[in-house]
């Protein structure tokens, strides 16, 4: 494995394409998932990524006109066997589009590839269980500690083209090719009108392909820390509506990925994010969640298109 360090003491391994905002291991669970994930239900989350910007280490460079986006759908059902224990199926539909990419030129330069094109479909599935150890309520606070392991399969098409009839980059496609393995810790404190959640994923990853190359994406990590805060009601009562404010900062680390077992200089990092949502439940079965993440701090290897921003819309239905 492949370890560099990242920045806030972080540590983070290998992964990522030519471009870095790929989000294969970005499993949304909401702003406080030990909190909203409980029972059973279903939910569907949308999440809109765009790379707009050029950098070489943690400066910005020209952009020569190169772009991506990334549509990504997921569809989850989770299932509580017992009252710590719960079971989350994942299914990602996906919708890529890269106009160009960079890479480092022989003189230190951002080089232009011109090759453009997308894929749309079914992406890779994730399952995966999360088992609750910590239970702590006393009478004006509760806190929670969990502890994930789950697996991503390469379920999503490896085969899309670009518009000049070869092969998409490895990030563009729809899927990996890949098994990986998921772990992650979440906890969460709350306090009257206040609460604080904090949530680690880890993906250890095995070698996939794009078309007939072999190709691994490598270990990666993302993290958050979340304030919510109540808004309404003040006190807490029977109302059919509450309404939530959040702000947390988000980070995502990535090393270094492998092309048929050469590792690629233009790949990995480290990007940082603040991120204002909002959060309403609605009775006892609906919960609307949405959050945008403006990435404030880029820290990428050789030279790659940086991620500007994501937004995300979530609904969950609880049984």
């Amino acid at each position: 494995m492949h370890i560099r360090s990242c920045t806030l003491g972080l540590v983070c391994a290998t992964a990522i394409s030519s471009a870095f905002g790929c989000d294969f291991c970005l499993i949304s669970q909401g702003i406080s998932p030990l909190q909203s994930l409980s029972g059973a239900g279903l939910r569907v989350n949308e999440r809109y990524s765009v790379l707009g910007s050029v950098y070489q280490g943690t400066d910005e460079v020209t952009n020569p006109n190169a772009r991506e986006e990334f549509w990504t759908t997921e569809i989850s059902g989770f299932y509580g066997v017992s009252e710590d224990f719960l079971l989350m199926l994942n299914v990602p539909v996906r919708s890529t589009h890269g106009d160009g990419g960079v890479s480092t030129g022989a003189e230190g330069n951002v080089a232009l590839d011109t090759a453009r094109g997308g894929d749309d479909g079914a992406g890779d599935i994730a399952a995966f269980g999360r088992y609750t150890f910590l239970r702590h309520h006393a009478l004006t606070s509760t806190t929670l500690v969990a502890a994930t392991l789950g697996v991503k399969l390469p379920s999503g098409s490896t085969e899309g083209r670009d518009d000049n009839g070869g092969f998409l980059d490895a990030h563009i496609q729809l899927g990996t090719g890949s098994t990986d393995i998921l772990m992650g810790l979440s906890a969460s404190h709350a306090i009257d009108r206040f609460s604080l959640a904090a949530n680690v994923l880890a993906s250890i990853t095995t070698e996939g392909e794009f078309g007939a190359t072999p190709h691994q994406f490598g270990d990666s990590l993302n993290y958050d820390i979340t304030a919510k805060y109540r808004v309404l009601p003040t006190v807490l009562n029977n109302s059919s509506m509450r309404w939530f404010i959040s702000l947390g900062v988000n980070g995502e680390c990535r090393g270094h990925e492998h092309e048929e077992g050469v590792l690629v200089f233009d790949s990995g990092g480290h990007v940082l994010y603040i991120t204002p949502g909002l959060q309403a439940i609605i009775g006892k079965k609906w919960i609307f969640e949405t959050t945008y993440q403006a990435a404030i701090f880029h820290d990428l290897n050789g030279t790659q298109l940086g991620e500007d921003y994501k937004v995300t819309g979530s609904l969950t239905y609880l049984f």
